[in-house]
């Protein structure tokens, strides 16, 4: 899917990723564990730019998925990535992704901006009624950018996933569709 235009926030640019997007910063993003200590990533390492720029136009085609680039509006930089998608269309819901792969953007709230941005976008454009994130529970930073977003904590699996040897919980949060403000 095709951002027509890009979505703003006082800080930030979302725009679909352009294949000059896709560069040695971004392969650098996906190379870092630390960056990626969180992301499934992690387990099928990404080893070039042509696989980045694979995955780009595959989503860029897909009629249900929406990878947008997070970039700061004054410079211009591309610090990190958003997606929404796929989009269930028989629920009008779709699952939220993220990372900001510029670690001094860490802890500014870039995050919390792109993700009530684009969640205002799928209920607006969209038409969906729910969307959901889930992080690792140790992903204190990820929980608190839903949270500044508007997300609530809807669950938490215990035993979920395999975190550096040991098992952890799961936590999903959830967005439902503002409701309309009552007419008078």
């Amino acid at each position: 899917m095709i951002l027509a235009s890009p979505i703003e926030t006082p800080q930030l640019l979302l725009k679909t990723i352009e294949p000059s997007d896709v560069g040695s910063r971004y392969l650098a993003w996906l190379s870092d564990p630390e960056i990626t200590r969180f992301l499934e990533v992690r387990f099928t390492p990404v080893r070039s730019i042509s696989d980045i720029a694979s995955f780009v136009q595959s989503v860029n085609a897909s009629a249900h998925s929406l990878l947008l680039g997070i970039f700061l509006k004054e410079e211009r930089r591309h610090i990190g990535n958003i997606k929404l998608g796929p989009v269930q269309v028989d629920h009008r819901r779709a699952e939220l992704g993220f990372l900001i792969g510029e670690k001094d953007c860490w802890g500014q709230g870039y995050m919390s901006q792109a993700i009530a941005a684009l969640s205002r976008y799928g209920f607006d454009r969209l038409e969906l009624e729910k969307i959901t994130s889930g992080c690792y529970e140790s992903n204190v930073g990820c929980a608190k950018a839903l949270l500044r977003a508007g997300f609530m904590q809807e669950a938490r699996i215990p035993s979920h996933v395999l975190f550096e040897g040991r098992r952890v919980a799961s936590l999903l949060f959830g967005l439902d569709r503002p409701a309309a403000s009552p007419t008078i």
